[in-house]
């Protein structure tokens, strides 16, 4: 619908109030900040010329009134960081104070609500909305519905009414480039324009066109936990930083940044959303990723593989003797059945007999070994078996501690007696120090029934691995179990930890009561969801039991073929009583072209929708030499180059071919960057990164290096190359040497 002059006028004139009041606002919080600036200045001075240097002979007056000055800086501190946070909200508002209007009617009323929206709420001092933050209960119906009969949900209940218009502004510098009148959550036309732009090197936020599927995700509490289904391009990290940014602004009394932690896929991918959140007005939440936090969590004494290097031998290791076998070890530890065999193992650890042995001292009974069972088994059942054993010594050392200290009276008195000795000191010391030698034998019987020992519980399963197969009822080779009991014994022997070895021992970590407590995490966010096997989940639930969980991902992009989810029921029955499963059906990121070619890859048809967006037809070229394809490589980057697209992604399947490629762009004077490992930092511009370092990304230009079936060989590479494709969002070329992959045949 065409806008006509006096709308157009009345539109400016509102925008001109905006600005003014948010120019107001600005300066009051400027001038704040420099009051508290000179605040603090003056209170640092006053610390200074009044108290000095901290003397322990000024006493406890001095101390106590340098705590109150240092009460007082930090007090300062705060309102300091919140009014500069205030300062930079105004300062965006003055740039662009909102993208969006309804025009907003309420059941048995009559007077029309003009609603703006935009990054946050802008109040006048009659606290009358000049406009609301995107995240504000009504806002939602700019996202959740046409015009016609709408409603929302808010601390008064579900306000009903009807939606009379909508307005879409796109406002740069203060000024309105255009508008227009829609009856959609977001005009096509607008959408397209927004993704047609080239990449930049950070992820943006999408509050200006978040769609009506994203928006039920973003603002969903009615379930504690989420399982989110979307396609490549779905939009589904978007969705879920823009749900924390809800998160944080609706319960802001009660939920801060350090409440909720992300688990990404690498560090590469940290980086490259960690600029989304703040542009929201928000604090960036505690990032992380599994390995991460799984290493932390397990020390330094192993050489631990990561979890890119198994990919990396996987990928590029088959030709090696014990390929196989690591494989069969691989699908064995990630299987559903092994985690049966951990939980009937810890079982097994909690009730079955220990070899507890009676304790004395001098021949005194201090506590007997049925008692100490009683402990484990009755007192103490409530815990895991190292809170039991902790707390079980505690009891012991303080049931021994009357008998030490009669001990030491008795032998001191000796030593007093005998006259050799006069200082009384002297006396204690050696008193004590005899005591303790002679009950060394003692403490060392308590710490050897106590020992909580991971790796030697590990070591223990797999020593008897056959005995809990059996008891399982699970039907093995008794050949193959014997390779996989050597080749993890014999790994642990050399101190080397594979990824599949970390999970498991991360698991009965927690399950044994050896994690530290993460009761403050309220939200858990994980991102590429179908990434993590059965067992993970066990561990997420098991780390953070009381945190409601955001799950994103994307089974057809499942890059490692044997440690994956499988499918959601694996999740949604460790807790499916309060859990919805909900799926993005519609891809943003790619040219209708390059949707349909990548899921033409998929051996499932896939019919969701995507953004008719058009461009050229991804090209696949082959290649009877290699240096030809080079060469057409860098020509064909060169030419993309001129034609400034900002991003470029050279993908190769390893990091081994990274590095050739990388090579042979330095060679020939073309500044790129290459990134090899999972704890790199993303780079914007031309970019040679390795198949499974790129999921989550996105690139003007994506190149498929050599998808040659020399190279891609194998129907479980199927998916990688699928989520290869899908990084790119306006050009995708594939070169492939020789024969083409048969992935690449339908």
């Amino acid at each position: 619908m065409s806008i006509n002059n006096y709308e157009w006028n009345l539109e400016n004139e509102y925008l001109q109030k905006v600005l003014e009041e948010a120019k107001r606002q600005l300066d009051e919080k400027r001038n704040a900040k420099e009051k508290l600036e000179k605040e603090a200045i003056e209170t640092q001075r006053e610390l200074w010329n009044d108290l000095g240097s901290l003397s322990s002979e000024n006493g406890l007056d001095q101390l106590s009134e340098f705590m109150s000055f240092m009460d007082t800086m930090k007090h300062q501190k705060r309102s300091h960081e919140f009014t500069k946070k205030l300062e930079s909200k105004y300062e965006k508002m003055l740039v662009s104070p909102y993208f969006g209007k309804i025009d907003f009617v309420e059941e048995k009323e009559s007077i029309k609500e003009k609603c703006y929206i935009g990054f946050s709420n802008l109040i006048d001092d009659d606290y009358d909305f000049l406009v609301y933050d995107w995240r504000a209960p009504i806002s939602s119906m700019f996202y959740d519905y046409e015009t016609g009969q709408a409603s929302y949900e808010c601390l008064d209940g579900i306000i009903s009414g009807e939606i009379t218009s909508k307005r879409q502004y796109k406002i740069n510098n203060g000024k309105i480039e255009y508008m227009f009148d829609s009856n959609l959550s977001i005009d096509d036309e607008m959408l397209q324009a927004l993704l047609s732009k080239n990449s930049d090197d950070k992820m943006k936020g999408i509050v200006t066109s978040i769609q009506r599927e994203q928006n039920q995700v973003i603002r969903n509490e009615e379930y504690k936990n989420l399982i989110v289904q979307g396609a490549a391009g779905s939009g589904k990290t978007s969705v879920a930083l823009h749900r924390i940014a809800y998160l944080l602004y609706k319960h802001r009394e009660t939920v801060t940044a350090e409440n909720i932690i992300i688990f990404s896929p690498n560090d590469i991918f940290n980086d490259y959303i960690s600029n989304v959140l703040p542009q929201l007005g928000e604090d960036n939440m505690y990032q992380t990723t599994f390995k991460d936090y799984m290493h932390k969590e397990l020390g330094n004494r192993f050489k631990k593989e990561t979890s890119s290097q198994m990919m990396e031998y996987i990928l590029d290791s088959n030709e090696k003797l014990t390929y196989k076998d690591r494989i069969k070890n691989i699908k064995l530890k990630t299987s559903v059945e092994f985690m049966n065999i951990l939980k009937a193992y810890i079982n097994d650890l909690e009730t079955k007999d220990r070899y507890f042995k009676d304790i004395t001292v001098r021949g005194e009974l201090v506590i007997s070994a049925k008692d100490i069972q009683n402990l484990f088994f009755d007192d103490y059942s409530n815990l895991p078996i190292k809170r039991r054993l902790e707390k079980i010594k505690s009891r012991i050392i303080f049931l021994i501690e009357p008998y030490e200290k009669a001990w030491i009276d008795e032998v001191y008195k000796e030593l007093d007696e005998s006259g050799d000795f006069i200082d009384k000191e002297e006396m204690k010391e050696k008193s004590t120090q005899f005591v303790k030698n002679n009950l060394n034998d003692v403490y060392v019987k308590i710490s050897q029934m106590t020992e909580f020992n991971l790796i030697k519980i590990y070591r223990n399963l797999f020593k008897n691995l056959n005995r809990f197969l059996n008891k399982a009822n699970i039907e093995y080779d008794k050949n193959f179990i014997y390779s996989i009991k050597t080749y993890t014994l014999d790994n642990l022997n050399a101190n080397i930890l594979n990824y599949e070895d970390q999970v498991i021992l991360l698991y009965l970590k927690g399950a044994l009561g050896d994690i530290v407590n993460t009761s403050q995490i309220k939200y858990v966010i994980i991102d590429e969801a179908q990434d993590y096997t059965p067992l993970q989940y066990e561990i997420f639930y098991q780390l953070f039991k009381s945190a409601k969980m955001t799950i994103l991902g994307d089974i057809n992009q499942s890059i490692n073929p044997f440690m994956n989810v499988g499918n959601y029921n694996n999740i949604y029955n460790i807790s499916k009583d309060d859990t919805c499963i909900i799926n993005l059906t519609k891809s943003y990121r790619s040219t209708m072209e390059i949707t349909k070619f990548s899921r033409n890859i998929l051996i499932e048809n896939i019919n969701d929708e995507y953004v008719e967006r058009h461009g050229d037809e991804p090209s696949v070229i082959g290649f009877t030499d290699k240096d030809c394809m080079n060469k057409k490589l860098i020509e064909d980057i060169k030419e993309y180059k001129q034609k400034n697209y900002k991003s470029i992604g050279i993908i190769t399947k390893t990091a081994r071919e990274t590095r050739e490629v990388y090579s042979l762009l330095k060679e020939n004077d073309i500044d790129a960057k290459s990134i090899e490992k999972d704890d790199d930092k993303y780079i914007n511009g031309i970019l040679v990164i390795p198949s499974y370092l790129a999921k989550g990304l996105e690139f003007d230009v994506v190149f498929i290096y050599d998808a040659s079936n020399r190279n891609y060989n194998n129907e479980d590479e199927r998916l990688l190359l699928y989520t290869c494709c899908t990084r790119a969002l306006h050009v995708l070329n594939i070169y492939y040497l020789g024969e083409i992959t048969s992935l690449l045949k339908k």
